[in-house]
């Protein structure tokens, strides 16, 4: 049988969590700051979400754009695209 150490209520967990940044309530002026000053990890984590997705929305349009392109340029636009995947995690690195 395996124990977990300690079993704890949702609601204490939840408490537990909402305590987490200090003794502070959510105040208007709290929830502005973090709004317009947010961590730097959730940018980070935001920015991901926005490669992820444009890598999706290029990948798509190469491949819709791909019956009409020559070799040549089909050639061109992926190495392009390549360029461009790289600029991006280049960006992110500096972050």
């Amino acid at each position: 049988m395996i124990f977990l150490g300690e079993k704890k209520d949702i609601e204490d967990i939840l408490n537990s969590i909402g305590k987490s940044n200090g003794d502070q309530n959510p105040t208007v002026g709290n929830l502005m700051n973090e709004w317009f000053n947010p961590r730097k990890n959730v940018i980070k984590h935001v920015i991901v979400i926005q490669m992820i997705a444009c890598f999706i929305v290029g990948l798509f349009l190469i491949i819709t754009a791909g019956d009409d392109l020559s070799p040549d340029g089909l050639m061109l636009a992926v190495v392009g695209f390549m360029i461009f995947i790289a600029g991006g995690f280049g960006v992110y690195g500096k972050l």
